[in-house]
């Protein structure tokens, strides 16, 4: 039983005088200090704390069996004796030098010992333990076998509670008492089910001494980071000689019933056991049904307790809990489990040997398509199309009539627009296309299970999975190695289609994708069947595979193939992907990809395409190459036309300037009034999303008197992102004098300003034509696919979403903006960068600049299905804070 001391003592049940245990400490051990009685005990335990050490005072009857006391002492110091063994009490010693003695006390004899006390606490209860105390249970599990690998005593021999060995015996005596017959007979098939795997695997299992029952009772704990972790072991009752593994199992069943039956959560447990204490692979395979029939004869137990105790609820809900933690342990597949095991521990089972599936098919002719993320067969959203892997197989096996995918790929066209959704993408198998008619042999010897549209073929260790083969024999024909299967399907001189899969389970049809997370797992359980094909058709692993590699509209994907929101500011105005942009990009690269001695044609059309879009006044068009040099021009213009030094910049952010144009920052437009009535002020530079133009007339009117120059910044409320507007200056009803912005990612600058001030501007410098060319394809996308409109409308869905939240959420101060540019103020910058956290953490990316604000601009193509997710997510979110 556990050594571990209760949060406030109380008050002793026993009738021995403290006076009497105090005398006891002083004459045999020479110790005095504070005694505590602790309560709950069979036997009288005293807690003892002279001010420098922590001591625990058994008292038991004179005639307890001595033999077992012996051996927990000799277990202690042999566990002591260990550099890295966990902490364990240690007996401590009369002034006589004895272990125990025999004292009349309280009226009787009674039998005494003394242990230091290990600090600690138990596990918390009814509190899922965390995936690092999981993983504590397994290192002390395996420090503890590997510890008692030289200890020999009489104790080891004897019979655990907790044998697996005889589990089914005792389950059968259990539940002779249970009428339930339904309990009984899931119970039972739980049990036999699992020890028919464990039953050939027996003789293999090691036998060594282990604790058999490492659970919450038998542990002690500290805080470490606000989560409790095992450090020490208090009871020593379950150590004796059994299945090595089953200690393990027995600990893992506990910690079943902590994860409220998830049995993935066991595996830090597992993985920390054999890096501590390395399994065999005999014992890997028999963990799994043990640990489930631990959790039958627990269940049964449960259930004998009910039939007893009919009218006691705490049994039936007992119960109830273990025929769930069943229940839930027998859902999944035995072999899959093996699978996960075998992928914590990073260990793999070999495959049997393998012949070649189709021998006249030359293994070289087969050309491999590529699916993943990142193939250039995917582009303008053809993966959307449930047929298009099949349409690029067949394309890729024209020439030849052989092609095949690859396992282990991650497919874009399994992907998911929900970037909560874990999108079942990893290819468990292959499919080939091969001339119809060809010949197909058993690559292994097996027997044939079935023969429909999907033939079934069981080996001794593998099962093999075909559709699309006609097969020529007949169910229950055992077959050998080479012997004929069949041929593949189709008319004649046609070319037919192959599926073809591996799994280790017979029981069990595989499927055909899994999530990223399990990848490991259902690939060790479902092996590549590249083999078949007599060449590696596996796909390389992804490297960075958290990192977004492709875009597409306003989403993004890592090579794993899971999906990202892009609503941050910097996202392509048409959104990520667009065939047209790169169509022009090469194109203009077949021809020329630098500018010469003057401007380039792309260079051209770009200029005079812009001018067709040029605000009312501005006619005068001027590119440059980067967003950052066409800020400087812009500044450099307003100097030259002024002849006055600074420019008074006013609302968000700008990037690092080129050259040694002079801001002047302000906190409000108060402070910028200020600046402009000072006087020598080339102009004032308006960026971000609109104040109101009354808050601004203000400035504008010391502007006005002192010459200066409006500016107006446009990048991210220009080209139309605001629906309602082209402009952002139209929507404040302003008129500048110069308008920047930004295209094609920055790569190119545009000024659009009036001509006698452009008249003003030096040589500008020669424009890449490649830069060009994707700069009038954006402006041609916006058009053909009316995306201001689009903005217009899905923004003000957007915003009315906004406001419906603000409503129900007081975190929300307000909302600014209008279409595809909308800024939700929050009371303070935690609660902005809270929500732009979490967000993020939900794979959706909002800017935030360091304010109460959080700007939410999505490209213009932004769907109003992905507006709708956006705002459940952010409700979700609130409603959490």
């Amino acid at each position: 039983m556990s050594d571990t001391q209760p949060d406030q003592p109380e008050p002793s049940s026993t009738d021995l005088p403290m006076e009497a245990v105090e005398e006891v400490l002083r004459e045999q051990y020479g110790l005095s200090g504070q005694v505590f009685p602790i309560e709950g005990r069979q036997n009288p335990y005293f807690l003892i704390d002279n001010g420098h050490m922590r001591y625990l005072l058994k008292i038991a009857p004179a005639d307890a069996p001595l033999e077992e006391i012996e051996a927990e002492h000799a277990l202690m110091r042999h566990i002591l004796r260990e550099p890295d063994g966990p902490h364990v009490p240690e007996p401590v010693a009369t002034k006589d030098g004895a272990d125990t003695i025999v004292l009349p006390l309280g009226g009787e004899d009674r039998r005494i010992r003394l242990l230091t006390f290990i600090e600690g606490t138990s596990p918390p209860a009814d509190e899922k333990l965390s995936e690092q105390a999981v993983a504590g249970f397994g290192s002390i599990a395996a420090t503890l076998a590997r510890n008692l690998e030289g200890f020999e005593h009489p104790v080891l021999d004897r019979e655990p509670e907790n044998d697996l060995r005889k589990a089914g015996p005792q389950t059968v005596s259990l539940l002779s008492t249970v009428t339930d017959q339904e309990i009984r007979d899931v119970i039972a098939k739980a049990m036999v089910t699992m020890l028919r795997r464990i039953q050939p695997l027996a003789p293999d299992l090691r036998t060594a001494a282990a604790h058999q029952s490492l659970d919450a009772d038998a542990v002690v704990g500290d805080l470490a980071d606000g989560s409790w972790l095992p450090t020490g072991v208090t009871d020593f009752t379950g150590i004796s000689r059994g299945w090595l593994v089953a200690g393990l199992a027995n600990t893992c069943a506990y910690l079943l019933s902590n994860q409220e039956g998830d049995p993935f959560a066991l595996l830090p447990a597992i993985r920390a056991y054999h890096d501590i204490h390395p399994l065999t692979s005999v014992e890997f395979e028999a963990l799994w049904p043990l640990v489930v029939a631990r959790t039958g004869l627990l269940a049964a137990k449960a259930e004998n307790r009910r039939a007893q105790l009919p009218d006691d609820r705490q049994a039936q809900e007992e119960a109830e809990k273990r025929r769930m933690l069943l229940d839930r342990a027998t859902e999944i597949s035995p072999a899959l489990m093996f699978a996960a095991i075998l992928d914590g521990a990073g260990l793999t089972k070999p495959l049997p040997d393998i012949g070649r599936l189709l021998p006249g098919i030359d293994p070289d002719s087969i050309r491999l398509v590529d699916l993943s993320v990142t193939s250039p067969l995917l582009y303008g959203g053809n993966w959307t199309d449930p047929e298009n892997d099949w349409k690029l197989l067949a394309r890729i096996a024209w020439e030849t009539g052989r092609g095949s995918t690859r396992y282990g790929e991650y497919r874009l066209s399994k992907t998911t627009d929900d970037p909560q959704r874990e999108p079942e993408n990893f290819s468990l198998h292959i499919d080939a296309c091969v001339p119809a008619g060809t010949a197909a042999v058993a690559p292994f010897a097996g027997t044939l299970r079935s023969t429909g549209p999907r033939l079934v073929f069981t080996g001794r260790d593998l099962t093999l999975h075909i559709e699309g083969l006609d097969c020529i024999a007949a169910e229950d024909t055992e077959l050998e190695a080479g012997d004929p299967l069949g041929q593949v399907a189709g008319a004649e001189n046609s070319v037919g289609g192959l599926r073809l899969r591996f799994c280790r389970d017979p029981d069990l049809v595989p499927p055909l994708f899994c999530v990223a997370d399990k990848a490991g797992t259902w690939s060790k359980l479902c092996p590549s069947p590249s083999a078949l094909l007599g060449f590696d058709a596996d796909a390389p692993a992804p490297k960075h595979r958290g990192q977004p590699v492709r875009g597409w509209k306003e989403y993004l994907f890592d090579a794993a193939g899971r999906t990202r929101f892009d609503l941050a500011e910097n996202a392509p105005l048409i959104g990520h992907g667009h065939p047209q942009i790169a169509v022009a990009a090469y194109r203009q690269l077949l021809v020329l990809d630098a500018a010469l001695s003057g401007p380039s044609e792309a260079e051209q059309l770009l200029t005079q395409r812009l001018r067709e879009l040029a605000p009312e006044g501005l006619e005068a068009v001027l590119v440059l190459p980067g967003y950052r040099e066409a800020l400087d021009h812009a500044l450099k213009l307003a100097r030259s036309h002024t002849g006055k030094n600074d420019i008074v910049h006013l609302n968000g952010p700008l990037p690092e300037m080129a050259g040694d144009a002079a801001i002047l920052g302000t906190g409000s437009i108060q402070d910028a009034t200020a600046a402009l009535e000072d006087g020598g002020k080339a102009g004032l530079l308006i960026s971000g999303f609109p104040d109101s133009v009354d808050s601004l007339s203000e400035a504008i009117d010391a502007l006005a008197r002192n010459e200066g120059l409006l500016i107006a910044e446009e990048t991210r409320t220009g080209w139309g992102r605001l629906g309602h507007h082209a402009w952002g200056f139209e929507a404040r009803n302003l008129s500048p004098d110069i308008v920047i912005a930004g295209l094609s990612g920055g790569t190119i600058g545009v000024l659009f300003t009036r001509e006698n001030i452009a008249a003003e501007s030096e040589a500008l410098p020669r424009i890449n034509p490649v830069a060009c060319a994707t700069a009038a394809a954006i402006l041609d996308v916006c058009e053909e696919e009316a995306l201001r409109e689009n903005a217009r409308l899905v923004g003000d869905h957007l915003r009315s979403a906004f406001e419906e939240l603000a409503t129900r959420s007081p975190a929300i101060r307000s909302i600014r903006g209008m279409g595809l540019c909308l800024v939700l103020e929050f009371a303070d910058d935690e609660a902005a960068s809270a929500i732009h956290d979490g967000l993020a953490q939900r794979s959706i990316f909002t800017t935030w600049h360091g304010h109460a604000e959080l700007l939410i601009a999505p490209p213009l193509c932004f769907s109003r299905e992905s507006a709708d997710l956006l705002v459940a997510r952010l409700e979700t979110l609130l409603s959490e804070s």
